[in-house]
């Protein structure tokens, strides 16, 4: 009996470190912190609560804590992490952060922007869930799949930038997206998706742009094809971010790339940034 209870005091012993570092505190955040392997996970200050984090209008994630004389690495944001946080207008993720969890952003209504490095593997559904405020985001191309409902409700939104990675993209993940007028979608075959991905968005008016040669592809498959206008270009360097677009009143079919900028490639006169180009 003395030999298993000496026994069951090691055991605890052992796990003691992660216990009592669950939810602890540093600096402005709170992490879930792995005595084991040495890894910080951001977590919610009140679970599900309209007080998490209440007052906090930015959040800079550090790539590492030092709790109790030991440094960990901050390799994750938590399921429901900032939860609610209405004030939080921009976010710093770190290199080291590798997993986006279930609904982290959810209700971040006042997020205006956020740059998602190209560490992170996976986005859990939800994740950015009414971001209101959310005017673009380009997916890193680390990530294979768009979750279900990831971008649900992002009202703002206009622009966003798929990156040839992603083979999956789930329900409703831009659902009611009213404001999106730009899609760059750089998977050279179109990803299979439902209707309800782009739910009461005006694809209409929508233009999509994808690798030129895919452009066929596209214009037969089922949802992509109902994009008012599909834009071919030219992939030969995938942007961080979404370039700029040039303004024409007609629908083009091809696009190059010069520096950041997409050009015509008739001779015909467009302006880009304010300049007329030939």
């Amino acid at each position: 009996m003395k030999q298993k209870l000496f026994t069951l005091f090691l055991v605890l012993a052992a796990n003691v470190g992660t216990i009592i570092a669950d939810g602890t505190k540093i600096g402005d955040l709170y992490y879930n912190l792995d005595a084991d392997n040495l890894t910080a996970e951001v977590t919610y200050q009140e679970y599900m609560s309209e007080n998490n984090y209440s007052g906090l209008t930015s959040a800079d994630i550090p790539s590492s804590v030092t709790y109790d004389s030991q440094t960990y690495s901050v390799t994750s944001i938590g399921d429901q992490a900032f939860w609610g946080c209405s004030g939080l207008t921009s976010v710093t993720i770190p290199n080291s952060v590798t997993s986006i969890g279930e609904l982290a952003f959810y209700y971040c209504s006042s997020l205006t922007s956020v740059t998602i490095p190209n560490s992170v593997t996976s986005i859990g559904w939800g994740a950015f869930e009414d971001c209101s405020s959310l005017t673009s985001i380009t997916i890193p191309n680390s990530v294979t799949s768009i979750e279900n409902i990831t971008f649900y409700y992002c009202t703002s939104l206009t622009s966003v930038t798929i990156p040839n990675s992603v083979t999956s993209i789930g329900n409703g993940a831009f659902y009611v997206c009213s404001s999106l007028t730009s899609v760059y979608n750089y998977a050279t075959t179109p990803q299979a998706i439902n209707s309800n991905v782009f739910y009461e968005v005006n694809i209409n008016t929508c233009t999509l742009y994808v690798p030129e040669e895919s452009i066929a592809l596209y214009q037969s498959a089922n949802v992509w094809k109902d994009f008012g206008s599909i834009v071919g270009i030219d992939t030969s360097a995938t942007p961080t971010a979404a370039p700029v677009v040039v303004n024409h009143a007609n629908k083009a079919q091809k696009l190059i790339r010069n520096g950041n900028v997409y050009i015509l490639t008739d001779t015909k006169t467009y302006t880009v940034q304010g300049q007329e180009v030939r």
